[in-house]
This record gives structure tokens, C-alpha cells and sequence, in this order.
């Protein structure tokens, strides 16, 4: 294929990309709900399989991290094959909820609560107890802590509230690289201390949780092994031993998700349910339940962008600038702000000749570029007279949405693209349903408030 990344892995079986441009039009965004489906399900197989061959006593979760993408099919989705959501403020609880009553399925779902947490989002959390939301906030502060005792009494709520502790892990191993060396999240060892001593006098809340987060999503198994160890045994063993309620150890996102597809899941799920379990024997403390909360694992690989170069033009002789019909800029903020690896493909014209070429979008701003930093260029078809090309950007459903301003008004007025969502039915047919036609001038005069 003339040495051209032709990768369509993302695509479900029996969809065709340039039969749906030709209906719909581009610039278009395409949303497999399958693909998340199938994720979740991937993760909970191997989990189980994992379990099973270690006969381990107690069992995994996986609840969907919705700050990836707040658009409400995935989100549904997601929490409909999984076991939950995790969310992170108190407009997510509230949306979360809606969503969960939705389906139906409030009986049957976590609801995780992490993140910075106001007092509206620490009365919401409580509401939601007393309301029989099976939720657990993660104490991320000693602030925090008092609230939930303060709020949970004031009513004299007759049954406790549920929760677990964030902990801090001071030098906690990351990816190399990264631009941060330590983060804010969770509580000390001394907080930690406090907390369990103070718990012993307190009735009102019951710990259940301990939680910690493995940032980052370049996976090296020594690490990676590293950070479960001193969490577990620093934290989670010092609990357990204090209280029989304490029965889940949850290990945060960061599932590996490396841009190849043959990561061994088996290997890696095999690999934390042995290094738990090896710890529970050491210390004579019982298995936990397996928690992860999965965002990016999730969300990433359900999304592609299709754009059309729309005119190539030659102010470099070395490499043409191919201008899609669009902002890269809107596409892949993640691209921008956080250096994530994207992949671009041509869906047509792949017998023409390769050409050394530069991608941009039509904004008017000189950062509105792709390509191979290393090399100074992407190979993309040579487009003839009368010829059009379409290129998909692969892997943008995590954090774009909410980067870029779903819904709002965009760098230099560019409007956003149609937005199609895909899925199978319970009849194994794909079903289509345009969501959003292409963002029109009465929207965006609507948002910057022309009276």
C-alpha cells in the first residue's frame, strides 16, 4: 500500500468509511459504541480468567471514568457493560445519576466519587447514600473527612456512609518523560494515620476502600509492580487490619494502552491479581475486590475523525501542506496539549504515488499542523486534478470532546463536524444515527450572544 498506515483495526467489520462520507459529507466524527462495549468486555474477561486460574477469593470491577467523554451514548454504554461510573464533580454525579435512572440499572451500579470536592458535591454524595445510590467518595483530604462526618450526622442518618481514602505515594513511579514529577492527590501517611485512628471513635462512616492511582499509560511492569506494593502494603494492609469493613482495593485508571495492539492484557491482569494475592498471604490479610476506573482504556478507540483535503498548497517546493476541511486544532487537542500519539490514515486514492506531505487544518493559526516530527513530513497519496482524498484521524474519543468545547464556539469560527454514532443491535444489524449535523452560523451567533 505504498507504504502508507492503511491500520482500519478500529473500524467493526462490515463498515465502510468512504460509503459513509459519500452519504453523510465530511468533515464527519464517528462514534463505535461497540468498540466500548467490547473494551469493558475485554477487560472483565481477562480479569475473571485471571481470578479464576489463581482461585482467588474475591472478585474485579471496572466503572467508566467519565471525564474521557461526556457525550451521553458512550457514557450509557459504558456503564451499561460495566459495573459503574466514576465521577469527578459534583455537575458529574448529578448528570451520572440521570444517566444510571435512565437505564434503569440504579440498583445494580458503583458509583466512585474522586476529584477535588466542594461542598455541594460532599451534600450531593451524601443525598445520594441516604437516596440507596450504591456510592463510595474517596477521602482525598482531612477537610474533606470532617465534612462527611459533619453532613451525615446532621440529619441523624440512621446507617453509615461508605467510603475509601486516595493515598498519596510521594515518589511514585511514572512513564519517563513526563512533565510531572509528583501530584497533589491523596492523603500523607500521617493524614492516613489520623484518619484510621479518628474512624475507630466515628460510627457515621465505614472505610471499605483503599485507592490509589497508576498514572500514566506507558506501561513497565517494574513500576508498575512498585507502586501496587507500597500502596497496598503501606495502606491498604494498615487498614484492613483495623477494620474488617475494608474489602477493595482499587488501582485508579491507567490501564496500559500502548499504541500497538498485541499489549498480553492476560499477562498484566494475571500478573496484579498474583501480586495481590502474594501480598495478602505475606501480611494474613483477606483477597479484596479488584477496582479500576477506565477512561482513556475505554474511550479512545471509539472515536475517528474523517476530513477532506480540501487544497494543496506549495509554499514549501520539499513538502506540500494537504488542508483538510477542518481544524486539527478541534480534532486532537490532546495531540496539542499533551503530546498523545495520533494516527493518521487515507481511506481512498491508495494506489497514487506517496507523497512527503504536511497536514493542516483552515484555521488561520500556524500551530494548526500534523506530521512525523522526526521525519518532517507524513506519507499521504499524491492527489491528481479531479481527485479528492479523505483522511481519518484515528483514536479521538478520549478527553476531545471536553478539550476542545463540545458545542461551543471554536478558533477562528470553524464549526464542528457531523457527529455520527454506529452501533449494532440486538439483531447483529449496524445501525446508524446522525446526532449532530455540522454546527450552523445560528448556533454559534446563539453562543457568543449576538442579540
Amino acid at each position: 500500500m505504498k507504504n502508507f498506515d492503511t491500520d482500519h483495526s478500529l473500524v467493526p467489520p462490515g463498515v465502510d468509511l468512504l460509503d459513509l462520507v459519500n452519504r453523510y459529507g465530511a468533515p464527519i466524527k464517528i462514534t463505535f459504541l461497540d468498540n466500548i462495549k467490547n473494551q469493558i468486555l475485554k477487560l472483565k474477561n481477562t480479569f475473571n480468567k485471571a481470578i479464576e486460574n489463581n482461585n482467588y477469593k474475591a472478585s474485579f470491577y471496572t466503572v467508566n471514568a467519565n471525564k474521557a467523554n461526556y457525550e451521553y451514548v458512550g457514557i450509557a454504554q459504558a456503564i451499561k457493560y460495566g459495573d459503574g461510573a466514576e465521577c469527578s464533580s459534583y455537575y458529574d454525579l448529578i448528570i451520572t445519576k440521570m444517566v444510571i435512572e435512565k437505564l434503569n440499572l440504579k440498583n445494580n451500579k458503583y458509583l466512585i466519587c474522586n476529584g477535588y470536592k466542594n461542598k455541594d458535591y460532599i451534600k450531593e454524595i451524601v443525598k445520594s447514600k441516604n437516596d440507596g445510590w450504591h456510592i463510595i467518595p474517596i477521602i482525598d483530604c482531612l477537610e474533606e473527612y470532617e465534612l462527611y462526618k459533619k453532613y451525615n450526622s446532621e440529619k441523624n442518618y440512621s446507617t453509615p456512609l461508605e467510603v475509601g481514602i486516595r493515598v498519596h505515594l510521594s515518589s511514585q513511579y511514572i512513564e519517563e518523560g513526563s512533565v510531572i514529577t509528583d501530584d497533589r492527590f491523596g492523603v500523607t501517611e500521617d493524614e492516613f494515620e489520623f484518619i484510621v485512628k479518628d474512624l475507630k471513635e466515628n460510627t457515621n462512616l465505614t472505610l471499605s476502600t483503599i485507592h490509589f492511582h497508576q498514572r500514566g499509560f506507558e506501561y513497565e511492569k517494574d513500576k508498575y509492580l512498585i507502586n501496587i506494593q507500597k500502596s497496598f502494603t503501606n495502606f491498604y494492609v494498615k487498614a484492613k487490619q483495623n477494620f474488617n469493613s475494608v474489602k477493595n482495593f482499587d488501582i485508579g485508571g491507567g490501564t496500559p494502552l500502548p499504541e500497538s495492539n498485541d499489549f498480553d492484557y492476560d499477562s498484566w491482569s494475571d500478573l496484579t491479581v498474583k501480586a495481590i494475592q502474594e501480598m495478602c498471604i505475606k501480611h494474613k490479610v483477606a483477597e479484596p475486590n479488584i477496582i479500576s476506573e477506565n477512561g482513556k482504556y475505554n474511550r479512545k478507540n471509539s472515536q475517528i475523525n474523517i476530513y477532506e483535503v480540501a487544497k494543496v498548497k506549495y509554499t514549501d517546493k520539499a513538502y506540500p501542506w494537504y488542508i483538510v476541511d477542518g481544524s486539527l486544532l478541534i480534532a486532537m487537542p490532546e495531540y496539542y496539549a499533551l503530546g498523545e500519539p495520533m494516527k493518521i490514515v487515507p481511506l481512498n486514492l491508495l494506489s497514487n504515488n506517496p507523497v512527503k506531505a504536511r497536514l493542516c487544518g483552515m484555521t488561520c493559526d500556524c500551530d494548526d499542523v500534523f506530521y512525523d516530527k522526526d521525519k518532517g513530513y507524513i506519507l499521504l497519496p499524491e492527489i491528481k486534478e479531479d481527485e479528492t482524498l479523505y483522511i481519518a484521524i484515528m483514536g479521538t474519543g478520549s478527553y476531545q470532546d471536553s478539550m476542545n468545547g463540545k458545542g461551543g464556539v471554536h478558533h477562528c469560527l470553524i464549526p464542528e463536524e457531523r457527529d455520527l454514532i454506529l452501533w449494532t443491535d440486538e439483531f447483529g444489524d449496524m445501525q446508524e444515527y446522525l446526532q449532530n449535523e455540522i454546527q450552523s452560523i445560528d448556533d454559534i451567533v446563539r453562543l457568543i450572544h449576538i442579540k
